[in-house]
């Protein structure tokens, strides 16, 4: 019945800490943190790109002004009417000035009744008014009206436009109120069409610039939440790990004492007997208390590896030379060897360094991992190589356990550490769990390899002392 209770398997509440798991951080932080920084970079770009814009746009139009405005203080003077007999003297001298400005393509003025009193362009009709114009309404009020965009635009031509050019130009429409010089009321607009190649190539590389530091910072941003949001995710996935850990352990180490407690006593009484058994002199009482003590030793292993796993201790680091230990483990199997069949090669350097462990713990690694790999033999028999190395430059000594078993699945390389799975008929799974425990406390690691059908190679890597 102990028996049974020993293979039963043990139930522990887990957390889940599978890929796929609901609760995936960095699965969510990727796709909405994504959205959100692309789209806040696009937003951020857009709108200081359209206020750049409009503010070159605009600061230029109000230079334009007051240049206009200077020259009809200094060409018309005071009490200046457009629509007088004297105009026309003044008002050449002053589309002179006009016409000179940079980058003007044409030049319109226009009366107070939105009459075109004169055009720098031939082929518009003097005479004509363009009542139809809102933003020459608003100029004739006094308001410095500013319009961009390209000539010939479907949808968006103006009959001013006529002539300007077919070509899709980039042009400034500027509609500057002619203010006199001593009422200041307004007397007249001059619309001004302006090409400035410099002015657009400055807003084309200010929101060239723009763009690419607002997609550069949101890169940086995303970049940096990324590292934390990884840094956190590694940290509850740690948490849960150690939680886990610590369910198990409470589980486990309950059953244990309950099963040392129980039947320790009843194996001494068995192994007893079957010693004595041992001297008769008949052959199958022989075997047969071979066999008993055999089975007997396998429980007293499970009872060791349960309170051992349950209870580790904690031990105070020192130089241990692995080749002794080794020997000694060997020779503990040098029946089991046998009787398996099974061929062992040692290749340990001379001169192999100490390590950092602690020589009890260690020799259990290597008595799991040795029985581990005897098990793991076909029945024909095998081949156990058992080596060292060094890594000089990294202050490391690395010791491989390879057989030529049978080979773990890969369907089951994921949860070889999963305290209490186990492939054998005969296990409790804790072997490899207990494994890593205790090379991770000599600050080593564990690194398996197999391949099925062909065998495991197991490395052990330790700090050298």
């Amino acid at each position: 019945m102990l028996l049974a209770l020993l293979r039963e398997p043990i139930i522990v509440n887990r957390i889940d800490t599978a890929a796929d798991s609901q609760f995936n951080l960095i699965r969510q932080f990727l796709l909405l943190s994504l959205i959100a920084i692309c789209l806040a970079s696009v937003v951020s770009a857009a709108l200081m790109s359209r206020f750049l814009t409009d503010r070159l746009l605009q600061r230029d139009a109000e230079l334009t002004r007051d240049f206009v405005q200077n020259v009809v203080e200094i060409e018309l003077g005071k009490g200046y009417s457009l629509d007088g007999p004297q105009a026309s003297k003044g008002l050449v001298e002053f589309l002179k000035h006009v016409a000179a400005m940079p980058d003007v393509a044409r030049a319109n003025v226009y009366g107070k009744d939105s009459t075109l009193l004169w055009s720098s362009e031939n082929l518009l009709g003097l005479g004509n008014k363009y009542g139809d114009n809102p933003e020459l309404t608003e100029a004739l009020k006094g308001h410095l009206e500013l319009e961009s965009g390209e000539v010939g635009l479907e949808g968006k031509a103006k009959a001013e436009h006529f002539h300007l050019g077919k070509s899709r130009m980039r042009f400034v429409e500027m509609y500057i109120p002619l203010r006199d010089a001593g009422t200041h009321a307004v007397i007249g607009v001059v619309e001004v069409y302006r090409i400035p190649t410099a002015l657009s190539e400055a807003i084309d590389e200010g929101t060239m610039l723009t763009w690419m530091i607002s997609f550069g910072v949101g890169l940086f941003l995303y970049l940096v939440l990324f590292w934390i949001v990884r840094r956190a995710d590694r940290l509850i996935r740690s948490q849960q790990e150690r939680l886990i850990e610590s369910e198990t352990m409470g589980a486990l180490g309950e059953m244990a004492s309950a099963v040392a407690h129980g039947i320790r006593n009843p194996l001494s009484s068995i192994r007893s007997s079957a010693e004595l058994w041992q001297d008769a002199p008949n052959a199958v009482g022989v075997e047969s208390a071979d066999d008993i003590i055999s089975e007997v030793h396998r429980i007293e292993q499970w009872i060791r590896e349960l309170v051992t796993y349950s209870q580790l201790p904690d031990y105070r680091l020192e130089a241990v030379d692995p080749r002794p230990l080794i020997d000694q483990c060997l020779a503990g199997f040098a029946r089991e060897i046998k009787r398996r069949q099974v061929n062992i090669e040692l290749s340990l350097p001379d001169g192999l360094p100490s390590i950092q462990a602690n020589a009890s713990p260690l020799m259990q690694v290597l008595n799991n991992l040795i029985c581990n790999a005897l098990e793991a033999m076909p029945a024909e028999g095998g081949t156990i190589v058992i080596s060292g190395s060094t890594r000089p430059g990294h202050g490391q000594v690395d010791i491989d356990i390879s057989d030529t078993g049978v080979g773990i699945a890969p369907e089951d390389m994921q949860r070889i550490y999963q305290p209490f799975f186990t492939t054998k008929a005969k296990g409790l799974g804790v072997g490899l769990t207990l494994v890593r425990r205790i090379v991770k406390r000599f600050g080593g690691r564990v690194h398996i390899e197999s391949t099925r059908g062909r065998g495991t190679v197991i490395t052990l890597h330790f700090l050298s002392a």
